[in-house]
């Protein structure tokens, strides 16, 4: 088995950064909880590309640099011919305009439990629409969702 270490964001940004300048493709590791369901922190890790502002599409999960330099991941909920408006799947509200200036990468892949899941996938896609659909009802249905799961550890059902 390999060890997994922590490098902090500040070290490891300029070597991605380098590496998808060079169309190279990066995988790291998912921090933080804004993509919850669809990306689990110390669980999930992710591919990341360089790609072009025309390739980038709605429901796309795009790496960006806040203005304070704060890196975030998140979806893609539209987009304008000069920018884009981004969301996190745990959360309910809009961050933007993101500039296209703004944008570094966006992911191509997803590994859960060794298992590589394009985002290209039909079933990844799909879940991912209705997820949107369901923006208004998130915080509900993840109160209850973490709810039944602290049920379920308590009763070993």
């Amino acid at each position: 088995m390999y060890e997994i270490k922590r490098i902090s964001t500040g070290v490891m940004m300029p070597v991605i950064r380098k590496l998808l300048e060079n169309d190279k493709s990066v995988r790291i590791s998912v921090t933080g909880n804004s993509m919850y369901p669809f990306l689990r922190e110390n669980k999930d890790s992710v591919e990341l590309i360089t790609c072009s502002y025309p390739e980038i599409r709605a429901g796309d999960i795009i790496l960006i640099q806040r203005d304070d330099s704060v890196y975030v991941l998140h979806r893609v909920i539209f987009k304008k011919k000069e920018y884009v408006y981004i969301n996190g799947d745990a959360q309910r509200s809009l961050e933007g305009p993101i500039r296209k200036d703004q944008i570094l990468a966006k992911v191509t892949k997803v590994w859960r439990k060794g298992a590589e899941i394009p985002v290209n996938n039909i079933l990844w896609k799909t879940l991912s629409f209705l997820w949107f659909c369901m923006l208004p009802f998130r915080k509900t249905i993840i109160f209850r969702y973490h709810k039944f799961r602290s049920l379920q550890r308590k009763y070993s059902i």
